[in-house]
């Protein structure tokens, strides 16, 4: 099992420098390559989960879907490659905070503010979506500002349960019936567990972030799954015009 400290060097050419992140499928560490001597951020795939086949398709599939995806409003995919049987991602090093980080500090952004950020999210789905390529978790902490020389570029993350439609080159690891996605931002498709899913499910994320980043609040909330699922299936979201009238 792969044991990461700081100072390791991955594949030979990529050394480690301190933890980035960490959470339930794996961590992030920021990095260097040792010959280009540029930043780098590589993802680790949890050593627990490596030998769950449904587990590690859904890693290599993130890396495989991004790097199909060269544009500036999608992260971009350097390397990938497999260390005593753990898995990595090695990505460009991004400066600045997710969207969720944001929406957290101020609790809802202008419209100019909302423009500017959604407009780049729009072009990184028309890009993905050209390639038959549905993200299925977009949500603000999967929206990336990085203000790069004095403006805001915005990059779209973690392509982790990506659907690739009409494709034989992946193999589609979803059972049907198997709920993936986060719950506030999930489909009524999604949560019914619908296999044939398409663009559509992006555009529904799309406007639940909208909504939560206008308004401040979520469209469906709710203190469980089950409940917020019910509401997404059966109810009419409060107009955000009556939350912000702005």
């Amino acid at each position: 099992m792969l044991r990461l400290y700081e100072g390791q060097l991955i594949a030979g050419k990529y050394r480690l420098l301190h933890p980035l992140a960490k959470g339930g499928m794996g961590s992030v560490w920021t990095g260097k390559h040792v010959t280009l001597n540029i930043p780098v951020a590589v993802k680790f795939m949890d050593p627990r989960f490596a030998d769950v086949d449904d587990l590690r398709a859904r890693f290599e599939r993130e890396a495989t879907a991004a790097a199909q995806l060269r544009m500036p409003n999608i992260v971009q995919i350097l390397d990938y490659g497999v260390e005593h049987d753990t898995p990595y991602i090695v990505m460009e090093f991004l400066r600045g905070e997710d969207l969720g980080a944001r929406l957290t500090r101020e609790g809802q952004l202008s419209v100019p503010d909302t423009v500017a950020i959604l407009t780049q999210v729009c072009k990184a789905l028309r890009r993905a979506h050209d390639e038959g390529i549905v993200h299925r978790d977009l949500k603000p902490a999967n929206i990336f500002l990085v203000v790069q020389d004095d403006e805001l570029l915005v990059k779209v993350l973690d392509f982790g349960i990506a659907k690739v439609l009409q494709s034989d080159s992946m193999v589609e690891t979803t059972k049907t019936g198997e709920v993936m996605g986060s719950p506030a931002y999930m489909s009524p498709e999604q949560i019914r567990g619908v296999r044939e899913i398409d663009h559509r499910t992006d555009l529904w994320s799309l406007g639940v972030i909208t909504y939560r980043v206008l308004t401040g609040v979520l469209p469906f909330p709710g203190t469980n799954p089950g409940d917020i699922f019910v509401k997404i299936c059966t109810d009419e979201p409060v107009p955000p015009s009556k939350i912000a009238p702005d």
